[in-house]
């Protein structure tokens, strides 16, 4: 006997905003569910008599549900990431997922409003980049001290924090 399994496209209503800022809506899928499932290269948009496939490259950003995922330059090339927060630091959060997993990694990047460079505020499991996240934050000593004395514990904090002093 001979089963075939077939892994169900995850659409869900959204948009998609083209490098012209053309917004197109419709339905968006970014991946694959089930065991042979996966996050996807390029997304898949299904709209008005329009079904095509977009690459990072190819637009600004897109929104699937209630998240929003920005095309950023991630050590060199064109990636979505999803947007958690934005403001004057804004956190954005990578998902890998290994092929043959089920299970999504976030990682945690950080971007400066007025710098196109995206700097990775995480080591997974092993927490906060203290180093990293001192010469970034520079410019708020008293986050400085805080990630030193280690009162944070996760990126969103940070950005908080730092948000919240820059309205200052």
């Amino acid at each position: 006997m001979t089963y075939t399994v077939v892994g169900q496209e995850d659409y869900k209503e959204g948009h998609v905003v083209t490098l012209k800022g053309d917004t197109l809506y419709g339905f968006v899928s970014d991946r694959k569910l089930g065991a042979f499932g996966g996050i996807h290269d390029k997304i898949k948009f299904r709209g008005k008599r329009l079904k095509k496939r977009f690459s990072p490259d190819q637009v600004l950003s897109y929104k699937k549900g209630d998240s929003i995922y920005r095309s950023l330059i991630l050590e060199g090339e064109a990636e979505f990431l999803r947007v958690v927060s934005e403001g004057f630091v804004s956190l954005y959060m990578y998902e890998l997922q290994e092929q043959g997993e089920e299970m999504v990694l976030d990682i945690a990047y950080l971007k400066k409003e007025k710098n196109s460079d995206l700097v990775r505020a995480d080591q997974g499991l092993l927490g906060l980049k203290r180093k990293v996240l001192t010469r970034f934050f520079d410019d708020c000593p008293p986050l400085v001290k805080k990630i030193r004395d280690k009162q944070f514990k996760y990126a969103y904090q940070l950005v908080d924090y730092y948000n919240e002093w820059k309205k200052r």
